[in-house]
C-alpha cells in the first residue's frame, strides 16, 4: 500500500519528535502493509515555514536512517499545504513542495473553521494550471460535514478527496467525522485514503486495518484503488477519473449503513 499523508519526519511540525519515534511508526506501517510513505509536514508550523529544500534533505537523512535499520520502508517527499491565496504561485515556484516531488499533484489542507469563495477560486486556478488537487480530510471539517453539496462542487472541478484511515475505524475519531467519512464512501465520493499519521501510540500508522473495513463495506477491488492503485497513479503524475475509481464498486444496499451504525455505537457506547 501506499500512504500518501504522513507526519513522519522528524522534529519538524506536530508529528514525530524525534529520529525513534519515526522508526517507530516506520516499523508500524511495515507491519500494516504500507512499502511507500509520502512525507507531508505542515509547510507552516511554529517557526519558520519549511521549504521544499529542507523537506528534501530530512527524506534523504530518515530513508538513509531506515535503510541502515533495515525497515523496507521508501518516503518520499510533499507537505501538506494550507489552502491560501499564495498556493498556486508558490507551488509554480518550486518554493512549495508537490506530492512526491513530481510536480504534478498537490495536497491541500482546507480551513478548519471557515470556508470563503475565495477557496474556491483558488483551487480552480490550481486546476486550470493543470495541477491535480488532492483535499485533505474532509470529512474532519465541520463546514463540509453540515454541507456535501460544496464537497460535490469541488469534484465537479477536478478535486480528489483523501479521507483519513481513523475516521473508519471505531474509536479512532469523533461519530461526526466517522458519519460524514462513510457518508461520501457511500456516495462514491472519495478518491483515496491515508493514515495522516503523527506518531507511534494516538495517532499511528492503520492502513491495513482501514483497508480491511473498506474491503467489508465495498469489497477487494475498491479497497485496492483507494489504498494502492490510486495513490500510485497520482503519485506518477496520472490523470485519475473519480467515476473510473469506483466503476467495478459491488456495495450492497444499506450495507454502508449497517456498518456505520455498528461503529458509532461502539464509538459513543450508546449501544
Amino acid at each position: 500500500m501506499i500512504d500518501i499523508h504522513t507526519h513522519i519526519l522528524p522534529g519538524v511540525d506536530d508529528g514525530s519528535q524525534d529520529t525513534g519515534e519515526s522508526l517507530l511508526m516506520a516499523e508500524e506501517a511495515v507491519a500494516q502493509g504500507v512499502q511507500v510513505m509520502v512525507a507531508t509536514p505542515h509547510l507552516r508550523w511554529e517557526g519558520a515555514p519549511l521549504t521544499a529544500s529542507h523537506i528534501r534533505q530530512a527524506v534523504d537523512e530518515i530513508n538513509e536512517l531506515l535503510q541502515a535499520k533495515g525497515i523496507s520502508l521508501q518516503v518520499l517527499p510533499g507537505c501538506e499545504i494550507p489552502l491560501s491565496d499564495e498556493l498556486p504561485e508558490r507551488l509554480a515556484s518550486g518554493e512549495w513542495m508537490s506530492l512526491g516531488d513530481n510536480g504534478r499533484t498537490v495536497l491541500v489542507e482546507p480551513p478548519w473553521h471557515r470556508w470563503h469563495t475565495e477557496h474556491i477560486a483558488v483551487l480552480q486556478r490550481l486546476v486550470d494550471a493543470d495541477w491535480t488537487v488532492v483535499l485533505a480530510h474532509p470529512e474532519r471539517h465541520h463546514v463540509f460535514q453540515r454541507n456535501l453539496p460544496l464537497l460535490e462542487e469541488l469534484l465537479a472541478m477536478g478535486v480528489h478527496l483523501q479521507v483519513t484511515t481513523g475516521s473508519l475505524i471505531a474509536g479512532r475519531s469523533n461519530p461526526a467525522s466517522t458519519r460524514c467519512a462513510y457518508q461520501l464512501l457511500e456516495r462514491q465520493m472519495v478518491s483515496l485514503v491515508a493514515s495522516d499519521c503523527h506518531n507511534a501510540t494516538s495517532r499511528q500508522c492503520d492502513m491495513g486495518t482501514a483497508r480491511a473495513i473498506l474491503q467489508r463495506t465495498c469489497g477487494r477491488h475498491i479497497a485496492q484503488m483507494l489504498t494502492e492503485k490510486v495513490p500510485a497513479a497520482l503519485l506518477s503524475g496520472e490523470k485519475v477519473e473519480l467515476a473510473t475509481i469506483w466503476q467495478q464498486n459491488t456495495v450492497e444496499p444499506n450495507r454502508w449503513m449497517r456498518f456505520l451504525r455498528s461503529i458509532l455505537r461502539r464509538e459513543t457506547d450508546d449501544g
